[in-house]
């Protein structure tokens, strides 16, 4: 599924894609993804710019060219899929909200797998992450995934 998102956007240029939010600027520093630089986003209770969340997403490769150039000069916050929407607010990129990148753990995503809209990635909301993953993967993996056979018959 990974394969086939990013084949359908190959052609297109600054493209950052992923699964698109805007949450709330942390500025309690005992609280997990705490931002040390809050203050940066204005009155409390702000919100991020739109970036795409951690879990996974992609970029086209002018947007790493231009990362890989820049990198000196470009700020990192506590989070690194904020620091990286910073880097793209004023330049002229396509974001893309891929809502195959957005998916829970099961149920979630083994509904959407049985409806036939596979999921690229599973995250557990309540804990930012996967709980437990060592102990999950496999069943995520068994219950979400595409089955073995589908990374090797995948057109990248």
């Amino acid at each position: 599924m990974f394969a086939t998102t990013l084949a359908r956007h190959r052609s297109k240029p600054r493209t950052y894609i992923g699964c698109m939010k805007s949450g709330p600027v942390l500025s309690n520093k005992n609280v997990k993804y705490h931002e040390p630089e809050y203050w940066k986003f204005g009155e409390e209770g702000n919100k991020y710019f739109r970036h795409a969340t951690g879990q996974i997403y992609a970029i086209s490769k002018d947007l790493a060219m231009y990362i890989s150039i820049n990198q000196p000069i470009l700020h990192k916050y506590a989070n690194e899929d904020v620091s990286l929407g910073s880097w793209f607010i004023g330049l002229e990129v396509e974001h893309i909200d891929e809502r195959n990148m957005c998916c829970g753990t099961p149920p979630d995503c083994e509904w959407r797998a049985q409806a036939g809209n596979v999921c690229i990635a599973s995250f557990d909301w309540s804990c930012s992450g996967i709980c437990k993953s060592v102990e999950k993967i496999k069943h995520v993996h068994k219950k979400c995934g595409e089955g073995d056979a589908a990374v090797w018959n995948s057109l990248f």
